[in-house]
């Protein structure tokens, strides 16, 4: 019952900032080659940084006992290329397409049953082989999980023993996005709350994500890819083994997201048309095929991933960035040339 009651109270707040902040990773990502706007990315960037030390204490206090995602240059590049491309046709990234389902927008519905029914495809369909096969070939580093922090014990072994090392580690990256967000350009223009406030509520949500995990002894934090498998799995198969609680946090973050969007007078139900509703789909398919090759999506690995210096989830998100500014110049590149196409008007 604790879990269920946490899953849900964490969900709802993590779903209402996720609406109120207008934290879509799409548009995060997006931003970084496209726009002069990278609030988004400092909301993002603030996740981690508040993320990175207090986890490593956490660990250190023998609290949680993270695992990381496992390193496949294969599956991290390819499934993260995907996963892109399939963000930018379903207009938005996986978190993004369910806190905008909860304020009525039946394109991000119908491009979350893509997502739903492309994991069901890749983890339990015709597609499991070529996922098992391309997951299969992790790489270790000194015998453990590809991190940044063991990265360096192959030439530093015994100069900073424990969590000395780790502390450094964590120390310079913390410091290297400090320095890029004191650096940035102000926010010129707000909707809903500052990227500051969203990235401070986010980062705690996530903090907390671990912890709950950690009391049913679950080895990782927030994820969108592993509960919507379970709930998806539940509802077609009556399985229930996958449903955490996790689970109960993605539950909760629908009705948190709805609420935001009430107080925020944004909540209305928009019917986009029929084509529009097709690449949404589609979209959602490649999101589910992609996140589930690259054994996580821009949660797992881009906010929980990264929050521990996994160099997979590094590797994957870097590959979804990939995909998502090639598929963007792609979109541009026809749209333009569909407007040249059109005759003048009188």
């Amino acid at each position: 019952m604790t879990s269920i009651i946490t899953g849900l109270v964490t969900g709802f707040v993590g779903g209402y900032a996720l609406q109120r902040g207008g934290f879509c990773m799409h548009s995060a990502f997006r931003s970084i080659a496209y726009e002069k706007d990278h609030s988004i990315v400092r909301a993002w960037l603030l996740v981690l940084a508040i993320n990175i030390p207090a986890l490593l204490l956490l660990e250190q206090l023998g609290l949680i006992f993270p695992a990381r995602a496992p390193f496949s240059v294969l599956a991290g590049l390819i499934g993260g290329v995907v996963f892109g491309i399939g963000m930018v046709l379903a207009g938005g990234c996986v978190s993004g397409t369910y806190y905008r389902t909860s304020k009525g927008m039946t394109g991000s519905l119908v491009a979350l049953l893509g997502f739903a029914a492309g994991g069901l495809m890749m983890t339990q369909g015709i597609l499991r082989p070529l996922r098992s096969w391309a997951l299969g070939h992790e790489i270790l580093i000194a015998g453990e999980e590809a991190s940044l922090y063991n990265l360096p014990t192959i030439f530093a072994s015994g100069f900073f023993p424990g969590f000395g090392l780790r502390w450094i580690i964590a120390g310079v990256v913390v410091i290297a996005i400090a320095i890029f967000l004191l650096r940035a350009p102000k926010q010129t223009f707000t909707i809903g709350w500052p990227w500051w406030v969203t990235g401070i509520v986010i980062g705690v949500v996530a903090i907390g994500g671990w912890y709950f995990s950690s009391l049913e002894y679950r080895d990782y934090g927030l994820s969108i890819v592993q509960p919507t498998n379970a709930i998806a799995g539940w509802l077609v198969n009556g399985e229930t083994g996958g449903i955490n609680w996790t689970a109960w946090f993605l539950i909760g973050l629908v009705p948190g997201a709805f609420a935001a969007a009430w107080r925020g007078g944004d909540l209305s139900l928009r019917v986009p048309s029929a084509g529009r509703l097709l690449q949404n789909l589609g979209g959602g398919i490649l999101m589910g095929w992609g996140a589930n090759l690259a054994g996580g999506c821009n949660i797992g690995h881009g906010v929980t991933g990264m929050s521990v210096l996994s160099i997979g989830s590094i590797w994957a998100t870097a590959a979804t960035m990939l995909g998502v500014w090639a598929m963007t110049w792609l979109v541009f590149r026809i749209t333009r040339s569909q407007a040249g196409a059109k005759p003048a008007s009188a």
